[in-house]
């Protein structure tokens, strides 16, 4: 667990692009939801309406964040001891494996007695290594996220003279993936043994030694795969009231991003691996590209409640991994997972969000829903439903405090509990842990964590 934060910490130092924080929610959002509140500036980078809130209130207001937000965090699949179930069947792989045979061989009925001990050996095995395969092969991942905003970021300028709400951010993330990906050996027959057990029956061995690799004349093509994606975004966002009426006021805006992407895509085979954490850990060469994007929103403001949508990225700005070398490769499956031409598409994704406070909205209960799936960075899905409520405080002294619960209906569908805190009106803490836990390096951990610290200003 400890060399994996570790290359945490290397990628967001190596990492020579920032990463929108698509997957990992900024600040206080994690406990909140992707909503709109004023309770918090970050809140200003989800619905592009957003902004021009404050008009309810005041005339005018300034805010901006001192380190609005940096954080990450950590998921596993549902495979207990991802890494080290990987090398352990590497080794099993790799090294010579003693099978009891005595009972099976006969010195009269060579023929028979080959057959019985590839059958042998093909259950307890061969059969074994392809079935634990194909299990981490369906369920088992690692996953790291980063993100943060650049210091001073966002910054909002409310003012009726200017007839709406201007907000600038600039932001960045780094999410890295490892998959594992399965090329079955096959079963061994008679013919494959026959000279071994000639030679054990000779002996009077009561077992023998099976390496696979004597057996096969191809490598296993078993790999492991990583993905690693490091963005920049720099967006720029204009809202204003359009329309007002007694029970409420209709806002609207817009956000213009400008994304610079690096991406990152290696394969290593099982057997040539020296082990599955390095090959995580392992520096990666990320191929950069830029792009545009385009986010509209619009929020209904009433003495009590809020309701409202945006939409984001709806011209689907799209982004090119690298190639893998597949010549060596032989495996249907796995030369086919290998040589799709990966594409990284930031998809439209329409999200609802809505809100009951007190009059001075203080209090505040939250409902934020991503109407549909979209994979994030690595190619995994995900769709975010968040219920939450909190407590802005007015005193210097006396700490905010939210709770909330988010769930992924795609992908991973893991289910987290959340919470935070916000220190002297400016500092905030958040949290967010999976009720789901798995094994790492014989530890029990959640599935998934996450945290957020940030300090922010408005005035």
């Amino acid at each position: 667990m400890k060399h994996t934060f570790k290359f945490a910490a290397l990628s967001m130092l190596c990492a020579n692009a920032f990463a929108t924080p698509i997957y990992h929610p900024a600040g206080p959002n994690l406990t909140y939801g992707a909503v709109s509140n004023n309770q918090s500036i970050i809140s200003n980078v989800t619905n592009p309406a957003a902004g021009a809130a404050v008009f309810t209130k005041e005339d005018s207001q300034y805010r901006f964040g001192i380190l609005s937000s940096v954080g990450g965090g950590i998921e596993f699949g549902q495979v207990d001891n991802f890494y080290n179930l990987i090398d352990q069947t590497k080794q099993k792989l790799d090294t010579a494996q003693t099978i009891d045979v005595a009972s099976l061989i006969n010195p009269l009925d060579i023929p028979g007695s080959a057959q019985r001990v590839a059958d042998k050996i093909n259950t307890v095995l061969i059969d074994e290594v392809n079935n634990t395969m194909a299990a981490i092969a369906k369920d088992g991942y690692a996953k790291l996220f980063f993100s943060g905003h650049v210091p001073l970021m966002p910054l909002v300028i409310s003012h009726k003279g200017l007839g709406g709400s201007f907000v600038l951010d600039a932001n960045f993330s780094v999410v890295s993936n490892m998959k594992f990906l399965a090329g079955d050996y096959t079963q061994l027959t008679d013919n494959d043994v026959l000279q071994i057990v000639t030679a054990a029956a000779l002996a009077g061995a009561k077992n023998i030694q099976i390496d696979l690799s004597t057996f096969q004349n191809n490598e296993s093509d078993s790999a492991l795969i990583v993905k690693a994606v490091a963005v920049a975004e720099l967006g720029f966002g204009y809202s204003r009231p359009v329309m007002k009426l007694e029970s409420g006021e209709l806002m609207a805006g817009f956000r213009a991003k400008y994304y610079k992407v690096g991406l990152a895509r290696t394969a290593q085979r099982l057997l040539a691996a020296n082990s599955a954490k390095n090959t995580f850990d392992a520096s990666k060469d990320y191929v950069d590209s830029s792009g545009f994007g385009l986010d509209v929103g619009a929020l209904w403001i009433s003495k009590n409640y809020r309701v409202g949508g945006w939409i984001d990225n709806i011209n689907k700005p799209s982004f090119k991994f690298n190639d893998i070398d597949v010549t060596t490769y032989t495996d249907a499956a796995v030369k086919t997972e290998l040589s799709k031409s990966a594409t990284y598409e930031m998809d439209a994704q329409l999200h609802l969000e809505g809100a009951l406070y007190t009059e001075s909205q203080n209090w505040v209960i939250n409902v934020g829903l991503d109407a549909n799936a979209i994979k994030d960075p690595v190619g995994n899905d995900y769709q975010w439903a968040t219920l939450s409520a909190g407590y802005a405080t007015d005193s210097w002294w006396i700490p905010g405090f939210r709770v909330g619960y988010r769930a992924n209906m795609a992908g991973t569908e893991l289910n987290y509990l959340t919470g935070g805190l916000t220190l002297f009106k400016s500092v905030t803490l958040d949290v967010a842990y999976s009720l789901d836990s798995v094994e790492v390096d014989g530890d029990k951990y959640p599935r998934g964590l996450m945290a957020n610290l940030g300090v922010e200003l408005s005035f």
